[in-house]
């Protein structure tokens, strides 16, 4: 009975791929290549593999492809409650697959956060050393699938391209890793050690962070070693404090009133340098007449230390052209839609390929730029991101 199971598996992929190879043929456009968007998820099963079937029904005999863990798919329709059809590049075909066992591509990961050792990945939920199946470390990433337990949740490792459970306990949300208050470093000389324990030890050295990264702060409650979240390295590790600098909220679209100036040229642009002198081969930026400015360190007679939201770098400029005390007030808008979602895209056009994130019905956003008839430049706090939206869609 196996044997012949195999056959009819086998002679129907045969003829599946047979027909595939036809019908791309005949409608050459649909064969193509998959870039991740909005609409792209990745496969994470706890063990085997997710069939992708011909039809919504779970049975051995409608599988034509086999994914695993680390696989990716185009979402195309979302309609059904548990088969979503999907395009799968792997296999350059179309198909159902069960969408419990998808993680969104554009999902917020999550950042294991350990004082020390490591957190360890398991395959049961439960504490107990002969379960481990990984050792995740600070700064490790992984991605949510499950959060139904108070406990343990199922997440997949992209370094061991593998799903398990953590203790949720000792994850920090991007969301709280982005939003977070940010300080900037300021080293007379030489940089700020990044560190694995809050120590003053060459041993313990995981990073080296120079004048002018940032750090976004996690726990701040011991009075010399704070730990931060460094992007340069995507990594969490313990920074002596007092080498921190700069008081701003970094949300993306709005920092703290004291510490914002806007930008104030009668012609041309103010230049954002790497250094503070007046030399073309420091410049790393052009601020233009209405840019905005967070003020990270004033100790400078001429030249202050500052962020740029609209750059997204740190940089020194010259301060006689900046202006003003107070942030600007960007407008709230709320996303309402009838079915679906709101696409947040990056270029002004209704354009699969150009969507970078999904906002829901409820979800507010920041409108920065509201000059264009149809699509707002805006900021998504839920996605920690910038872009364009059809404004039809905002109230």
């Amino acid at each position: 009975m196996k044997n012949k199971k195999c056959n009819y598996l086998s002679a129907f992929l045969k003829w599946a791929a047979l027909l595939a190879v036809v019908f791309a043929l005949s409608v050459p456009w649909m064969s193509r290549n998959c870039q991740a968007s909005a609409n792209t998820y990745m496969v994470s099963v706890p063990s085997g593999y997710l069939a992708l079937r011909t039809q919504m029904l779970y049975d051995s005999r409608n599988e034509i492809g086999q994914l695993y863990n680390g696989d990716t798919v185009e979402v195309n329709d979302y309609s059904d409650s548990t088969y979503w059809y999907a395009y799968s590049p792997k296999y350059d075909s179309y198909g159902y697959v069960n969408k419990n066992y998808l993680i969104s591509m554009n999902s917020a990961a999550w950042t294991v956060s350990v004082s020390k050792g490591y957190l360890a990945l398991r395959n049961a939920k439960a504490y107990d050393a002969s379960n481990e199946i990984g050792q995740l470390y600070n700064g490790d990433t992984v991605q949510v699938n499950d959060t139904s337990d108070p406990t343990y949740w199922l997440v997949y490792s992209p370094k061991y391209n593998c799903t398990g459970y953590v203790n949720k306990d000792y994850l920090v949300s991007s969301s709280t890793v982005y939003a977070c208050e940010s300080r900037a470093v300021k080293v007379d000389k030489g940089y700020l050690a990044l560190r694995n324990a809050k120590a003053y030890d060459a041993s313990n050295e995981i990073g080296q962070l120079y004048t002018g990264d940032t750090v976004q702060l996690l726990d701040t409650s011991d009075p010399t070693y704070w730990l931060v979240y460094s992007p340069k390295y995507n990594l969490n590790g313990f920074v002596n404090k007092d080498y921190l600098v700069g008081d701003s909220m970094y949300t993306g679209a709005v920092a703290s009133s004291d510490f914002t100036r806007t930008v104030s040229v009668s012609k041309g642009y103010l230049a954002l340098r790497n250094a503070k002198a007046y030399d073309a081969s420091n410049e790393i930026g052009q601020l233009n007449t209405g840019d905005t400015v967070s003020i990270l360190d004033t100790s400078d007679p001429t030249y202050w230390f500052v962020y740029s939201p609209r750059l997204n770098m740190n940089g020194y400029v010259n301060k006689d052209y900046l202006v003003g005390s107070t942030a600007p007030v960007y407008p709230t808008w709320t996303v309402s839609v009838a079915k679906g979602y709101l696409a947040l895209r990056n270029a002004k056009a209704y354009d699969s390929s150009n969507e970078i994130g999904k906002l829901n019905n409820g979800e507010t956003v920041q409108v920065i730029d509201s000059s264009d008839p149809s699509y707002w430049y805006v900021y998504s706090s839920s996605l920690m991101k910038y872009g364009y939206v059809n404004k039809d869609y905002l109230y």
